[in-house]
């Protein structure tokens, strides 16, 4: 198999903005923001404990929306969140020394009328509240950081020992002892610098949000995550992407002046589209993106999927179709 080429391209138009992640000429992945409709997911809630049900081992949080969010109790400080991130410099599942500080089991403190800070995970969804954890996070584009923890977890996808050891001295050298970090993938090769720029901004926003806690009374928003163009780049746009082609002066202007500060090298690969044919013809994406949100898709031997999406869960559907061949149908 060749390289895989990896592109993204941004449409902006009055009613939504689309960025579409484009792997050897076919659409991978869509992310559509429209700006009359606010997005919850990565903002910050001081909540209100309107209700614990035992059952279900459950809280209901009131965070200012129409719905009560959710909070699974069984799910507070869960380690699957930390997976994909090594906690020593030799890698050793066994041993994530950095991560063994105590944590206070907020299940059983928890009381009808408590004030709690939580984070929406998952948008609403069918009259069902938003998803939201007590686990909260505040991601840079190089770093993430993790409050009220105190540890230094490096993306596994960093393989080279040596970078590794290199970044975690680095960020424990200036790291405050109330901050977990996480490194992320784009942070390799960078210099204290840049690193420390980012902390300092997302440690400011984290006093921000507890100022807010102080001074506005439950439930409220203390921190709102960026635009989905801004997230988009923040968690995407690395090392594997080409190019990213941007048809909104606008749009272009902010990726620009984002990645001017975090990674000035890869600022020759923002494209800005100003061509009369539609920046989605470009590929087929249109018309892929079409085809993505049918609910019959058509497969190469004949046979289609039929996709349906109920209130508990997506169903698909394997049918053999137009398939009169002379191999196993299951197969």
């Amino acid at each position: 198999m060749g390289e895989i080429s990896k592109d993204i391209y941004i449409n902006s138009s009055m009613s939504s903005n689309r960025i579409a992640v484009i792997e050897n000429e076919q659409l991978v992945e869509l992310y559509i923001d429209y700006p009359n409709h606010t997005k919850m997911v990565g903002n910050i809630y001081n909540g209100l404990v309107q209700n614990i049900i035992p059952g279900i081992e459950a809280a209901f949080i009131d965070i200012n929306s129409d719905v009560n969010a959710f909070l699974p109790l069984s799910e507070l400080e869960n380690d699957e969140n930390y997976k994909n991130f090594s906690f020593d410099d030799d890698d050793d599942d066994k041993n994530k020394k950095g991560k063994e500080n105590k944590k206070v089991n907020k299940k059983s403190n928890l009381k009808i009328g408590d004030e709690i800070l939580v984070q929406v995970v998952k948008e609403p969804f069918h009259g069902k509240g938003a998803r939201i954890t007590t686990d909260i996070s505040i991601p840079g584009a190089l770093i993430v950081i993790i409050p009220n923890q105190n540890y230094v977890g490096i993306s596994r996808k960093i393989s080279d020992k040596y970078e590794r050891r290199r970044l975690r001295k680095m960020i424990e050298s200036f790291k405050p002892k109330d901050f977990g970090v996480i490194i992320r993938t784009t942070a390799q090769g960078k210099n204290e610098e840049v690193l420390k720029e980012e902390l300092d901004t997302l440690t400011n926003q984290w006093k921000s949000c507890i100022r807010k806690t102080k001074s506005k009374k439950a439930p409220k928003l203390v921190h709102e995550d960026g635009s989905m163009s801004f997230r988009v780049i923040r968690d995407l746009f690395d090392r594997d992407v080409d190019n990213i082609y941007v048809d909104s002066k606008s749009i272009y202007a902010s990726i620009c002046n984002y990645v001017k500060k975090i990674n000035p090298n890869n600022l020759e690969k923002i494209n800005f589209y100003n061509k009369k044919k539609p920046i989605y013809n470009i590929h087929n994406i249109e018309e892929q993106i079409s085809k993505s949100l049918n609910k019959k898709v058509w497969l190469k031997s004949g046979g289609h999927l039929a996709i349906d999406h109920t209130e508990a869960m997506s169903v698909i559907d394997v049918n053999s179709g137009r398939y009169i061949g002379k191999k196993d149908h299951e197969e």
